[in-house]
């Protein structure tokens, strides 16, 4: 009976040590997948596109080799560490760089722990990443890039609003062609004074800020995630989002037609509809900060193309989406296409 009270005990022993063995080795194979995701290219043209890009380029967008020069793009977003070892950014010209959280700017490239560590670097990918000279992620890989840290991912604190103001001051000061925001606020820890019923373009602080910034600056244009609240009681898009010359970007599936659950809701309170445009983001990677990157890199390279105010880019990426002919609240214009542009 000892015996087989042994057998047992050491078997239960090893499958024991064998599932923690498996538990680590998939944490970190998952980790991985999320840190580099497994890409679908897609041959247009000359060169070869991931699906994101893809879903919306044609081969006369390819003949032409936009690849936002001359284009200045700021980057508001939390942290960007790996950019400058990871395969994809290694080689984007970045001019300038600022932390708003804590002003410290020592390890601001540095590769930590954590996904939100290297959330900035991955929205870089999605605007300009680059592999050899023909494999493109983002469309923007010989823009000029500017990056701001402005968020802490691990609190939410009504000062972030000032440290996005701040930043986008910096960014101005700059004198960008584009800006790009993978970080927006709904509720906050510290302050809980907005209601979905404020997202009215000027009725938040960051909001009137960025409206006004717009109003001063008709030729910059503003991209904004429109955030990932669509599955949770928030339901609707964040502040600034709700300002009506931002281009309020959502997320589609693979389908390129149906709204990404996560992706917010726009709010039923405006004339204008919100989102403006949506695009597809790479699993396991998920959320509509990595589909305004997208967006993005179309805007600086249509810029290159042929410079244009904020609403002549606007009514063209408008005009251009799948969802043309009904916008609605869940992916409004839809997926812009260069066919319809060009």
């Amino acid at each position: 009976m000892k015996k087989i009270q042994k057998v047992v005990s050491v078997t239960l022993g090893i499958l024991v040590v064998l599932i923690a063995g498996l538990a680590i080795l998939g944490y970190y194979i998952t980790r991985n997948e999320f840190k580099n995701p497994k890409e679908h290219y897609t041959t247009i043209g000359q060169r070869v596109y991931t699906l994101a890009p893809a879903m919306m380029i044609d081969t006369r967008f390819d003949s032409l080799g936009l690849s936002g020069r001359g284009i200045k793009i700021g980057v508001l977003d939390v942290g960007f560490g790996g950019l400058r070892g990871r395969a994809w950014t290694k080689d984007l010209r970045v001019a300038a760089y600022a932390d708003f959280v804590d002003g410290d700017t020592i390890g601001f490239f540095n590769e930590i722990n954590g996904r939100e560590k290297d959330h900035g670097a991955y929205s870089c990918a999605c605007i300009g990443g680059r592999l050899s000279n023909d494999t493109i992620k983002g469309l923007a890989w010989n823009a000029e890039y500017y990056l701001a840290e402005t968020d802490d991912f691990d609190s939410e604190p009504r000062m972030e609003e000032i440290r996005m103001m701040n930043a986008i001051r910096w960014l101005l000061s700059h004198e960008m062609d584009i800006i790009t925001s993978s970080v927006g606020y709904t509720v906050f820890d510290d302050f809980d004074g907005y209601s979905a019923q404020m997202l009215d373009g000027h009725s938040s602080r960051i909001s009137q800020f960025v409206d006004s910034v717009l109003q001063a600056n008709p030729r910059l244009i503003f991209v904004q995630s429109m955030g990932n609240e669509g599955d949770k009681p928030w339901h609707y898009n964040n502040f600034p989002s709700d300002v009506h010359e931002v281009i309020a970007v959502g997320a589609v599936d693979v389908d390129s037609v149906t709204r990404a659950g996560y992706s917010s809701f726009g709010w039923e309170g405006t004339e204008y509809i919100k989102p403006d445009v949506c695009a597809y983001v790479q699993p396991p990677r998920r959320g509509t900060s990595f589909s305004a990157p997208t967006i993005t890199g179309l805007c600086a390279a249509l810029l290159e193309h042929k410079r244009m105010n904020r609403n002549e880019l606007i009514q063209l990426l408008h005009t251009s989406g799948l969802n043309a002919s009904a916008p609605n609240r869940e992916i409004g214009y839809g997926l812009p296409q260069t066919s319809r542009i060009l």
